[in-house]
């Protein structure tokens, strides 16, 4: 085992899930992004999740969170709250879809700080993951998959509500 991987973390449960979540969040200067298949509704529903998201999103200018959900049938059933933030935000908070047939930027759901750092979620209903260290040079290799998939997603505009 190298250095960088005795720096990383395994976490479990939902609790453990926020928490990272949120210290996350609390450490990015300008961006989040947020990969996954599927958002999972036990954390992105979280009050808390939704309230750190928020005091990211209106803290300082040019702030972005920028979420690539593979699977959007049922986000507004299962994460109500979370679509509920990207209406009132939708500058801030973004939501795309990869096209079909475009490569994903990961088989798992993960987080990425603007900083390197990764929050590497188990997926397939285990709350759960991984906190990668900065220092393992992962969060480049992330950041470019992500990239390179939200460049070409389509907008959730549906989402978005209509005012007069």
């Amino acid at each position: 085992m190298n250095a960088s991987e005795s720096r990383n973390r395994r976490i479990d449960g939902l609790d453990e899930v926020t928490t990272s979540a949120i210290a996350m969040f609390q450490a990015c200067s300008r961006r989040i992004c947020l990969f996954a298949p599927r958002l999972d509704p036990r954390l992105w529903n979280q009050p808390s999740i939704i309230d750190a998201l928020r005091g990211f999103a209106i803290a300082g200018r040019e702030r972005e969170i920028r979420i690539l959900v593979a699977e959007s049938a049922d986000l507004t059933r299962d994460c109500a709250a979370l679509v509920a933030l990207h209406q009132r935000l939708p500058t801030a908070l973004q939501l795309r879809q990869p096209l079909e047939g475009d490569e994903w930027p990961a088989s798992h759901p993960f987080l990425l700080g603007d900083d390197g750092a990764i929050l590497r979620l188990d997926g397939d209903g285990r709350l759960g993951g991984e906190m990668i260290a900065t220092e393992a040079g992962q969060g480049r290799v992330f950041q470019i998959r992500f990239d390179t998939t939200w460049e070409r997603a389509r907008p959730m505009s549906e989402l978005r509500v209509l005012g007069i």
